[in-house]
């Protein structure tokens, strides 16, 4: 029951965004046609040549941090990056806690966030979102020997991890955390600022197990393992939100020609090559 209704939900969620992506991709003119308002957005975009993008570079595949050049990397990065290309525009990337992107592009100061952000109801009410690009699968990871010695096999809801009195680590602001906090006792949540922080809270036994979403939770099996880490387990899994880019309601054209560049790199297999060499 529990994936029939999350599939569902991700089935209508996309429905939505594609249909919200026909009625808009047609142009700029379209728009003012049906007496829609300019969009703000693009319009100090296009003067700047420049797009203002926020993300947090902790969370691998997607964002990460190159140790050597300290540059943002990972597969969002580098779509962003060909969709500009296809644009003529210059990415501003902004390293920005993931609690603040959203509203920093409500208010103005980001004009796009590219963080892994899931497509969900509650965000849709105060931005819009790109055509996704991914659909993820929620995940709990666990220490191995932990799972043994607990005699924990598999998960089959999250109301599990309260029978078991499992301690579980989530970001501040991401929808497992919401999630976790509506279904199980507060005192079992352990909210931290970024997920390598919760990941490490884990590993050093300091909690039991952390709640994230593929293809992160994946990039930290398989760290763990080339490592020569105590072995990381999948313990509870989900269908999980499609992914896509956060955008100003307002941004209706930014979010049109995004998505026209987007809709070119999954036709010309650019998106798939992409994924393989990401491993997402």
């Amino acid at each position: 029951m529990v994936a029939q209704k999350y599939v569902t939900a991700i089935g209508m969620i996309i429905i939505a965004v594609l249909a919200f992506v026909v009625g808009l991709y047609a142009s700029p003119y379209v728009l003012r046609s049906l007496g829609v308002p300019e969009d703000p957005v693009w319009n100090n975009i296009v003067s700047t040549g420049i797009i203002r993008v926020g993300t947090e570079p902790g969370w691998p595949p997607y964002e990460f941090l190159n140790e050597t050049t300290n540059e943002i990397i990972g597969f969002e990065v580098e779509l962003m990056e060909m969709i500009a290309d296809k644009l003529n525009l210059t990415v501003d990337w902004r390293d920005t806690a993931f609690d603040d992107i959203i509203t920093s592009v409500q208010s103005g100061k980001l004009d796009l966030g590219v963080s892994g952000f899931s497509v969900t109801p509650e965000r849709l009410e105060v931005v819009q979102f790109t055509m996704h690009h991914s659909i993820t699968e929620g995940q709990i990871i666990m220490n191995k020997t932990r799972r043994d010695n607990k005699g924990i096999t598999m998960l089959t809801s999250l109301e599990n991890l309260t029978a078991l009195n499992l301690h579980v680590g989530v970001q501040v602001g991401t929808t497992q955390e919401s999630e976790l906090l509506d279904t199980i006792p507060s005192g079992l949540v352990h909210s931290y600022s970024d997920y390598v922080d919760a990941l490490t809270a884990m590993k050093t036994g300091l909690i039991d197990c952390v709640y994230a979403e593929t293809p992160i939770t994946s990039n930290w099996i398989l760290e763990a393992e080339q490592q020569g880490e105590p072995p990381l387990v999948v313990i509870f899994r989900r269908p999980y939100w499609p992914v896509a880019f956060v955008a100003h309601k307002d941004a209706h054209i930014l979010v049109a020609k995004i998505n026209g560049a987007l809709a070119e790199i999954i036709a010309s297999g650019e998106l798939d090559a992409l994924k393989q060499k990401w491993k997402c």
